[in-house]
């Protein structure tokens, strides 16, 4: 009995080895299992050694990414078609990936490559397809993973996984059950397929806003005109009546240059007010003392910058608000800086973000592009994004147009440069125009709440009577001057001259305009338009040390008494890069050419700064 008992048990033993054997061997013969992540993508596939001992995917073969299982086995294969011809199957030859991309090989050359993206909110999966010669189109086999489920919207059928959902756009999913094997379309003429994120349209279409009385350039342009016009009575009785602050003399200067009455202007302004000390670097684009006031500037930016630092540190997106963000990172040879940037950016989520800050976020795309085209990518896949949250935070009053992040309170200034930005948007990204009528409708919609005086409450409540003033707190006109007029290059402005000079150079100026050529490697020129027998003062960052500068075609030399003379003079403050420029035009456009390097021994000693021809003392700043 236990006789039998053991050869039963040795029986069982080897029986067990030998399945267990046949397994192994099994396995040895029909390949061993596959799998690899790319980023999103879980891939999974049989496998087989080639002859370095590697495994090579065979099928049956899966691509999983949110919800979606694309796969191939022994009865789903890639397809090829041609218009009206038999399917054509391709053999599947292999896999390969890097960083966020996968690619899958076929017979005929024919390929798939799956991509993934981060735009904002939105998770993007683009298939394209490489489909071969002869053929129209390729059909991918695909079902929904074990987690998905089918939902439906509408007339919409989408993918749900967790919270979230997805959808091909322009692409319908079809209504089937949710294990039902379905063929993803590629055609030859649209290679590319795009499975992403589905987000509920919010707000107001944008398409309802063209036709408003108040959305048309024209209709824009008069709006502005007529705030310029009424701001002008307002800051010409403050400049007769000697009550006035620095930001009324910025203004008035400004729009009184933009109707041609510049030396009007210069000459009403009050000798008092010239000569105060407590005037800042705002107004000496107009009135001289450049050097004194430049260190308040100097001051404020280290302020502005600890700020932004500590922002971008944070990850807070209320860095996105600051004007012309990139262009004044640049400017300032702020290299770190740019690169937090473009990491808060990335990690930005746009649904919380406020209208400005996403409009700022757009702003810092069309600079990109411009100063970094290899940068604009971070900020292209947020566009998206940001034009929903502005369009979310749109309000409709009657035939007037609106920001509000809540749908209940409009702040005014923020309002404008929101504004501002969505009328450059939609004039740079011709596929985006829409949004230009949205700029300028927000602005005749605000100007259109302006007393006669043009003056604006600082907010507004939308209630159910309309829109009404939040609080008694009021911007008078010098305060909007510079957010509705902002093309206006008269009020004194950064120009940014990175594009053509390089990064960090730039202007405080208030001419018409300054190019910034480079004649040779070892030189700068700069042309700056101003009107013939005018004087304007200008600060040059960003400038090394040269050995000479030209000024009319001769060459001056530095001079601390420089804005005294009836003439064009310079001063250079070496250590910081710091060029300190009167300019008396005697042509519209004078030329300034900084020449770098060694000079030559002609030129190693210019010439005292020229006198003016009429005489050799200096003219008081007053009687120019």
């Amino acid at each position: 009995m236990v006789k039998n008992f053991s050869r039963r048990v040795l029986f069982l033993c080897v029986l067990y080895v030998c399945i267990i054997l046949g397994i192994f061997a099994l396995q040895f013969t029909r390949g061993n299992a596959f799998s690899l992540s790319v980023g999103p993508f879980m891939v999974s596939a049989a496998a087989r050694e080639d002859g370095a001992g590697d495994p090579r995917p065979e099928l049956p073969l899966h691509v999983g990414a949110f919800g979606l299982d694309f796969f191939l086995d022994d009865a789903n294969h890639l397809v090829a078609r041609r218009d009206g011809g038999a399917p054509v199957t391709l053999d599947f030859a292999g896999v390969a990936s890097s960083d966020s991309r996968l690619e899958l090989s076929f017979s005929r050359g024919a390929s798939i490559r799956f991509a993934y993206d981060k735009r904002g909110d939105i998770d993007v999966v683009a298939v394209s397809a490489v489909v071969p010669e002869g053929f129209s189109r390729l059909e991918l086999p695909y079902r929904l993973s074990r987690s998905a489920r089918l939902e439906r919207r509408d007339s919409m059928a989408l993918v749900g996984v967790g919270g979230k959902l997805y959808s091909f756009p322009g692409k319908p999913l079809s209504q089937g059950s949710a294990s039902a094997v379905r063929n993803l379309v590629i055609e030859r003429s649209a290679p590319v397929v795009y499975y992403q994120t589905w987000l509920p349209a919010k707000g107001l279409s944008l398409d309802q806003f063209a036709s408003l009385p108040g959305a048309s350039e024209a209709a824009w342009d008069r709006a502005v005109e007529k705030f310029a016009s009424s701001a002008l009575a307002v800051f010409r009785d403050r400049i007769t009546s000697g009550s006035f602050s620095e930001q009324v003399a910025a203004a008035y200067v400004a729009e009184m240059g933009r109707i041609g009455m510049y030396r009007g202007a210069i000459e009403a302004v009050p000798e008092s007010f010239k000569t105060d000390p407590g005037r800042t670097w705002l107004t000496s684009t107009f009135f001289n003392d450049l050097e004194r006031k430049w260190a308040g500037f100097m001051t404020r930016e280290r302020e502005e910058r600890t700020i932004l630092a500590k922002r971008l540190a944070d990850g807070n997106p209320a860095a996105f608000e600051f004007p012309s963000l990139v262009r004044y990172l640049v400017d300032r040879g702020s290299g770190v800086l740019l690169d937090d940037l473009i990491r808060v950016a990335g990690a930005v989520e746009i649904a919380s973000t406020s209208p400005l800050q996403s409009a700022g976020l757009l702003e810092c795309l069309m600079d990109m592009r411009q100063l970094d085209p290899s940068r604009a990518r971070a900020f292209e896949a947020l566009a998206e994004s940001c034009e929903r949250t502005i369009a979310s935070a749109l309000v409709r009053v009657g035939d007037s147009l609106f920001v509000s992040r809540d749908g209940k309170a409009v702040d005014t200034a923020s309002s404008l440069r929101v504004a501002s930005i969505l009328i450059r948007y939609g004039a740079e990204m011709p596929d985006r125009a829409q949004w230009r009528s949205v700029g300028y409708l927000l602005v005749t919609s605000l100007l259109a709440q302006a007393d006669s005086s043009a003056v604006l409450p600082a907010a507004f409540a939308n209630g159910p009577d309309g829109l009404a003033p939040a609080s008694d707190s009021l911007l008078g006109p010098s305060s909007l001057y510079p957010l509705v007029l902002t093309s206006n290059t008269w009020y004194p402005r950064a120009k940014s001259l990175a594009t053509s000079a390089g990064a960090g150079i730039w202007a405080w100026t208030s001419a018409l305009d300054v190019v910034a050529t480079r004649p040779s490697a070892d030189s700068l020129r700069l042309s700056v338009r101003f009107p013939q027998g005018e004087t304007h003062y200008m600060v040059v960052r960003g400038i090394k040390p040269f050995s000479r500068i030209e000024i009319y075609g001769m060459d001056f030399r530095t001079d601390p008494r420089f804005e005294s003379y009836n003439s064009s003079g310079y001063r250079y403050d070496p250590e910081s890069g710091t060029l300190f420029l009167k300019m008396r035009h005697k042509v519209d456009v004078e030329d300034v050419v900084i020449h770098y390097g060694t000079p030559s021994p002609e030129t190693s000693e210019p010439p005292a700064q020229p006198a003016p021809p009429e005489t050799s003392e200096p003219a008081q700043p007053a009687a120019e």
